[in-house]
């Protein structure tokens, strides 16, 4: 099952609606404490337990926590889901929501309760039957006033915190990684065509696994079945009787207390993982916090390895402790799994983001109003992400990071203009601005058009006379010339050079002394960009100062 929409209203710093549209991956992006961490929160809250109720939340959960203010949290799903009321008889949810709010009247008013509540998509109550229908009888319906507890677990959520505490991925802890992998393994173990061979080897008789386990179960239990055992056993149950107004001597049979051998699932369930070093053997929980991470990571991939599909997961920050090589794996992993599975996944790397694919990313911000949130306004058609593809540089994917952008045509400038910034006591790392370049002047607008539909600040320089056009192609350069002049209208600051970089510091500099310089700093002119600016000796050229201070403010 797949969520389409998730709402949430009221939640920690989620003041007003957020409402997301969810891809098949989708990576939340944003400052520190702007509330992507609070996303995820919510989305666990409801949908990662098996009994959501009021103590779910608190008050401190509730935005500003407010008194008058309620939690509301709903999802909208790609397909409805089929409710099997009676059997053979569905009825269609499409949509279900959790309020947590306050009794309005009553013994109970100002108490905070939880509603469950399946809806239509025009939030009207859905439907069911009264009673099965019978021929002859008039049909009645009534609001379904709760969750069926068959939808929640019809895909685990799966979430993955920064503290990566690999107890929390065990198979004992519920929708876990190996959690969810041992109850498919459970599965095909309990299947009655699972069989195993019994007696001598070679007999050729075969028994059902899980009727071999039942028997291996029991022959335990009798073994440990000791004096000791026993005697524990009856003193439980004697002093049960007593607590319960029972006289153990004359009515034993009013109380049958016994323990019970594990059953297949709570023996996958009680697995755990160790370590062996030399003759040591630790178990793995006990391991720092990088080992642990390693583990939890590796569980990951084998769960991408035998393509499990139907989960949501929920990840924090996955390029934690990992080195940039395995960033890039780790995120492969990711879109590998989200090929059968629906992953959210908070990030400050641009290892986990990418161009082509810019309608997954979510830039998360915070005003006084709250947490609110952005996806690019662009159609995500393949034309458009086959073009990102053919100019798909990871340097490129830190302009969804950055507070302010500025867009030029090639390596030059991006390598000049930092070291000019910095003779002018400047720091873009410090003030979030990034520069990125395109790979040609036909590229600006593609990607000015990205930085618009995002919402991020964005300047761009361009040369009037560019090489990326022909001595044919001149009108049509004129044509897109004017193009890029107009986005100064839309709130960019564009910057305009006649030719190129390297024509304008000839104006600066005159022919001449910009000659002697290519002597001195050598042929290749992005080096020698970056050379030249580095030099105190070299004046800084008037055109450069105020793309600088634009982008160092």
């Amino acid at each position: 099952m797949k969520i389409k929409t998730v709402n949430i209203q009221g939640f920690r710093s989620i003041k007003e609606q957020l409402q997301l549209q969810l891809e098949q991956v989708n990576a939340l992006i944003g400052a520190n404490n702007c509330g992507k961490s609070n996303i995820l929160s919510a989305i666990y809250r409801v949908l990662g337990r098996d009994w959501v109720t009021k103590n779910s939340f608190d008050d401190r959960d509730v935005h500003n926590e407010d008194y008058d203010t309620d939690i509301i949290i709903d999802f909208e799903f790609e397909e409805p889901y089929q409710y099997e009321q009676f059997k053979g008889i569905f009825v269609e949810i499409p949509k279900v929501r959790f309020i947590y709010t306050r009794y309005k009247v009553g013994e109970s008013a100002g108490q905070r309760r939880l509603e469950k509540q399946c809806l239509k998509l025009d939030d009207k109550p859905v439907l069911i039957y009264k009673s099965r229908p019978q021929k002859g009888v008039q049909l009645q319906f009534l609001p379904l006033t709760t969750i069926p507890q068959e939808l929640q677990e019809s895909f685990p959520v799966i979430f993955i915190g920064t503290d990566r505490n690999l107890k929390n991925q065990l198979p004992g802890s519920r929708n876990s990684i190996l959690g969810t992998l041992m109850k498919d393994i459970n599965a095909d173990f309990e299947n009655t065509k699972n069989l195993i061979e019994v007696g001598k080897p070679g007999s050729g008789k075969m028994l059902p696994r899980i009727e071999r386990f039942k028997q291996a179960i029991e022959e335990a239990i009798r073994t440990l079945r000791t004096d000791e055992f026993i005697a524990l056993e009856k003193a439980i149950k004697e002093n049960a009787l007593k607590q319960l107004g029972f006289n153990p001597e004359t009515e034993a049979d009013k109380l049958d207390l016994y323990f019970n051998p594990l059953s297949s699932l709570e023996f996958y369930k009680s697995l755990e993982i160790f370590v062996k070093e030399h003759q040591y053997n630790i178990n793995a929980t006990e391991l720092g916090a990088g080992f642990q991470n390693a583990i939890v990571l590796a569980i990951l991939k084998a769960f991408e390895d035998r393509r499990k599909q139907g989960a949501l997961f929920l990840i924090e920050e996955p390029e934690m402790y990992l080195h940039p090589q395995m960033q890039r794996s780790l995120y492969k992993t990711i879109r590998q799994i989200g090929e059968s599975n629906q992953i959210i996944y908070i990030t400050h790397s641009p290892h986990f983001v990418t161009i082509p694919e810019f309608n997954e990313i979510v830039l998360v911000s915070k005003d006084d109003n709250g947490t609110h949130i952005r996806k690019s306004t662009l159609k995500a058609d393949e034309g458009l992400k086959n073009k990102f593809r053919k100019e798909l540089d990871p340097e490129r994917n830190e302009m969804f990071f950055a507070k302010k952008l500025l867009i030029v045509e090639g390596d030059t400038e991006k390598m000049a203009f930092p070291e000019f910034a910095k003779r002018l006591k400047i720091d873009f790392d410090s003030v979030g601005s990034t520069i990125i370049e395109v790979g040609g002047k036909r590229n600006l607008i593609d990607f000015v058009e990205l930085a618009l539909s995002f919402g991020i600040p964005v300047g761009l320089v361009y040369d009037i006379d560019s090489s990326d056009f022909g001595k044919k192609d001149k009108e049509e350069e004129a044509k897109y010339n004017e193009r890029l002049n107009s986005y100064a209208e839309h709130g960019v600051q564009v910057f305009v050079f006649g030719n190129d970089y390297e024509d304008e510091c000839k104006k600066y500099y005159t022919e001449k002394v910009y000659n002697g310089y290519c002597e001195q700093f050598g042929r290749n002119k992005t080096l020698r960009a970056r050379l030249m600016a580095q030099d105190e000796s070299i004046a800084i050229p008037d055109f450069v100062i105020p793309i600088i201070k634009w982008l160092g403010s």
